[in-house]
């Protein structure tokens, strides 16, 4: 009868161990999910700003700068509501060309007081120095354009090149 042979493979274990350490952390620091910013620069009219990331690499230098991360409709509606608060605020108070003053106070044409926009709301605005939670798209948006389908041109996947800024965090 026949012996058999006893062979350890990776006796000491160190494919395991480079799994475990070494291979596993390389490929969680490749892979971006979610990161916090502050907003550097904002193009209100193709909505998508530049955001500066907070946390700082390993050296305590800055990261990069995310560049054109989409600012989603939800987000950019704050700043129409704020405009439009401002302008109503304008148009009551020059109601009928005219302004002037009551027993009961400063009132505009024939409704009473008039509504003042109250300064404190802006600041719920988005805008630059904003502090912003930004998440990166599961896969590229090179060719995306809004509603439709759009096609993939290339393999990349969770890159801080396809960010979309997901909440404020700070206004």
């Amino acid at each position: 009868m026949l012996k058999k042979r006893k062979v350890a493979i990776d006796a000491k274990n160190k494919q395991v161990n480079f799994f475990k350490n070494d291979f596993l952390e390389f490929f969680k620091s490749e892979v971006n999910c979610h990161t916090i910013g502050r907003v550097i620069s904002y193009d209100k009219a193709h909505r998508r700003c530049d955001v500066q990331p907070l946390p700082l690499q390993s050296d305590g230098d800055k990261r990069a700068a995310l560049t054109e991360v989409v600012v989603p409709d939800s987000i950019s509606m704050i700043n129409d509501i704020v405009d439009f608060m401002k302008w109503a605020d304008k148009f009551v108070k020059t109601y009928n060309g005219h302004t002037h003053t009551a027993p009961h106070g400063e009132t505009s044409g024939p409704h009473g007081p008039y509504h003042v926009f109250d300064k404190a709301k802006e600041k719920h605005a988005f805008k630059v120095g904003s502090v912003v939670w930004v998440g990166f798209c599961d896969r590229e948006m090179d060719n995306w354009s809004g509603k439709n389908n759009y096609k993939i041109d290339t393999k990349r996947m969770h890159s801080i090149q396809d960010a979309v800024i997901e909440a404020v965090i700070k206004p």
